[in-house]
């Protein structure tokens, strides 16, 4: 009997074909299930190729830590140093004047009058070059080339802090403005300069400028009200500055500072983040000028927005403050201002009068911020008529009718700021939700700047 080959003895007949057929199955099952894991490499790549955020700014206040809030970095067309570019911008137009020929009137207004709602707007590059723009009646007059817009629809028709872009040409920033304002001058009008917000100005430099100008603000008045001595009127042994803290009247600053309470209760962490990143960045770049012309139609004035009641009695109860006695003065000069907001915050334990609530206030400092921050907006015995009725625990709800809806939206832009500054918890919670749309965003901008970059190259290659 002839020999068969050794594989033939020991593998049955169709083995061999089987075996190789299981081997590239087994091939193809590997190569898929690699192309599979290198998608989901990819997208994971892809996620953690968002760089982590930069690190938060701490700023030390008395005793109290602040942090600059997260927000968008400088724009790539806009210069490195922000700051010396407004100064100059602020020194060009503190130079030069309306015309007021050129002024377009609205409704009957005539004269300097005629002027309100008129701009002339300083603009810079990125390599530092500046141009005045003139603008009358919401319209660039001139030069030739330039346009200013609007970036929110109806915000630049009057006032000093307009969101003024120069659409055209690209690249340029509004760093600062002339304009007419109500006063005491001709025709009822005085001068105004001013540098007006835009979103293009928002960068991390001037986010930090606006909080430590808001330190050595009230840090100023503080220490000065600790100096005289000025005690609290209605706690044994207390001064009013063991209730007005620096981070309870920074956090009341900017709340009254937002730009709309609908908004901010109804808006996302990224809405809040801008309305707060403006306010900051408006104290920075105006200092001691910020809010001096703003009123409300109660009459409201100033950093703090006081009204003239209130300041009155202030002025009244606390002598040793040395508050101004004209209460236009003493409401929009920033120093006085804050004095008289720190003052008011011993003011309100007048209402206080049930024991075991004072003494609750009195040891819980979180509690006798938020009791005190909603009397600021409210008054206070509206607050303590509240908590009578519906109880500690529930005289925020709105069930509670006793608190104006007003005071409730009041008190959550008060918390969120409040923690967004000083609880770095809450803080990292606020930057992890929205750093990721904000790198989205700075990574499209810089793109679409390089893209405008070489077309402009293109276009100067093609003319030369």
């Amino acid at each position: 009997m002839a020999l068969q080959p050794y594989f033939d003895r020991r593998t049955p007949p169709g083995a061999f074909r089987t075996f190789f057929e299981l081997t590239i199955a087994t091939a193809i099952l590997f190569l898929l299930a690699m192309a599979v894991r290198s998608c989901g490499k990819d997208e994971q790549s892809s996620v953690l190729s968002i760089p982590p955020p930069p690190k938060a700014v701490e700023i030390k206040i008395d005793g109290y830590t602040a942090m600059v809030p997260p927000g968008p970095g400088r724009l790539p067309d806009v210069p490195e140093k922000l700051m010396d570019a407004v100064r100059r911008g602020i020194k060009l137009v503190s130079d030069k004047r309306l015309d007021k020929e050129k002024c377009v009137p609205k409704g009957s207004r005539t004269g300097w009058k005629a002027c309100l709602g008129d701009y002339i707007v300083v603009a810079v590059d990125k390599t530092d070059k500046i141009q005045v723009v003139d603008v009358y009646g919401g319209i660039s007059t001139s030069p030739p080339g330039f346009t200013v817009t609007c970036e929110r629809e109806g915000a630049c028709d009057s006032g000093v802090n307009p969101p003024f872009v120069i659409s055209a040409p690209p690249g340029w920033t509004a760093v600062a403005i002339r304009t007419a304002v109500f006063g005491s001058g001709e025709d009822g009008i005085d001068p105004a300069v001013y540098v007006p917000y835009s979103s293009r100005l928002n960068d991390p430099e001037l986010r930090q400028a606006g909080i430590e100008y808001l330190r050595d603000a009230v840090l100023a008045a503080y220490y000065e009200l600790r100096a005289k001595d000025v005690r609290s009127r209605y706690i044994p042994d207390k001064y009013v500055t063991d209730f007005g803290t620096p981070d309870h009247i920074i956090a009341l600053i900017l709340t009254e500072q937002m730009l709309s309470d609908k908004l901010f209760a109804e808006g996302s962490d990224l809405d809040r983040l801008n309305m707060l990143d403006r306010a900051l960045v408006t104290l920075g770049l105006n200092r001691w000028k910020s809010y001096k012309y703003t009123a409300s139609r109660a009459d409201a004035r100033g950093i703090g927005q006081i009204v003239g009641k209130p300041y009155k009695a202030i002025h009244d109860l606390y002598p040793h403050a040395d508050l101004p006695q004209d209460d236009i003065e003493g409401r929009t000069d920033h120093h006085s201002a804050i004095k008289t907001m720190i003052a008011h915050t011993d003011a309100e334990w007048w209402a206080i009068k049930e024991e075991t609530h004072r003494l609750h206030l009195l040891n819980n400092e979180t509690s006798r911020r938020i009791v005190m921050a909603a009397g600021y907006n409210a008054s206070i015995g509206t607050v303590i008529a509240a908590i009578a009725q519906c109880g500690n625990d529930a005289w925020r709800l709105e069930a509670c009718t006793k608190l104006p809806g007003e005071t409730r939206r009041y008190l959550v832009k008060y918390e969120w700021i409040y923690n967004v500054i000083f609880d770095p918890a809450f803080r990292a919670k606020i930057e992890e939700s929205v750093w990721p749309t904000l790198y989205e965003r700075d990574q499209s901008v810089r793109a679409a700047y390089e893209k405008r970059k070489e077309a402009e190259k293109a276009s100067t290659q093609a003319t030369n």
